[in-house]
């Protein structure tokens, strides 16, 4: 799903980024609820940054008060009997190579149900996505930012498996 934000792009870049799964859900610009796998799931983007709501775990990819950057290479835990498993990976791309990366990130997730990307005004190149899809015995997700001054691409994957 496409969705285009009402608010001006606001220049932010990957390494004031914090994750944490403590945080309540945020107020959203747009949000999708999907049921993948038998299991409620909402997938939420704030803006340059993103909730995942699912099941017992809420990750919270963002730029917050007291909560400093960067983000884990890669983190794993266990939240009310389910094993969760984050990744992060940060790409800087040349002005060409960034421009493409953009454009087909926005096309790959524009019309897919499992998927919901956000766009801003006048900022083509600036996006934020998730898409969520079941893997046996759980969920997958991947999330994609872009961050057009520094030409970075946020790319983020977290597992969760029933124990």
């Amino acid at each position: 799903m496409l969705a285009s934000f009402d608010i001006a792009y606001a220049d932010a870049r990957a390494e004031t980024l914090c994750f944490t799964l403590d945080e309540p859900p945020a107020d959203a610009l747009v949000t999708l609820p999907l049921r993948v796998g038998g299991i409620q799931a909402e997938l939420r983007l704030l803006g340059s940054s993103h909730q995942v709501v699912a099941g017992p775990v809420t990750e919270t990819v963002a730029t917050l008060p007291g909560c400093p950057g960067p983000l884990p290479y890669s983190l794993g835990r266990e939240v009310g009997g389910w094993s969760y498993r984050f990744t992060a990976d940060v790409y800087r791309r040349g002005t060409a190579d960034f421009q493409s990366a953009a454009s087909f990130l926005r096309k790959y997730l524009a019309d897919r149900d499992d998927a919901l990307v956000g766009t801003y005004p006048g900022a083509p190149d600036a996006i934020s996505g998730i898409m969520l899809r079941p893997v046996k015995r759980g969920l997958d997700w991947r999330t994609w930012h872009t961050y057009p001054r520094t030409r970075e691409i946020v790319v983020t994957r977290s597992r969760m498996l029933i124990r």
